[in-house]
């Protein structure tokens, strides 16, 4: 499957990338699809943020159902991208309960 996510970046461009993603389980409870991002097929990101977009490839992510169906787009806080929020896990997030 592919991960679409845009951030809105600190000079307010939007920063976009696709993810080429595997998908591991769903989360019925929370209707959720746990994935693990395998690559980015594309990005606009300029030069300073590349890294960070390219550093989530291998990372896992819940995406919720409605995207995965309808193919939407994350708008995600830029927060997300370098770490501060949490979005992508380094490892499966499910062995942390």
């Amino acid at each position: 499957m592919t991960v679409k996510c845009a951030w809105r970046a600190p000079d307010s461009a939007r920063i976009h990338a696709t993810f080429d993603a595997e998908v591991i389980a769903y989360d019925e409870r929370q209707d959720r699809w746990l994935v693990k991002l395998t690559g980015v097929r594309s990005t606009d990101a300029p030069a300073e943020a590349r890294a960070l977009v390219e550093a989530q490839a291998g990372k896992w992510a819940y995406v919720p159902s409605e995207a995965r169906r309808l193919d939407l787009t994350l708008p995600l806080k830029y927060e997300t991208l370098t770490g501060r929020i949490r979005f992508f896990y380094a490892d499966d997030p499910r062995e942390g309960r």
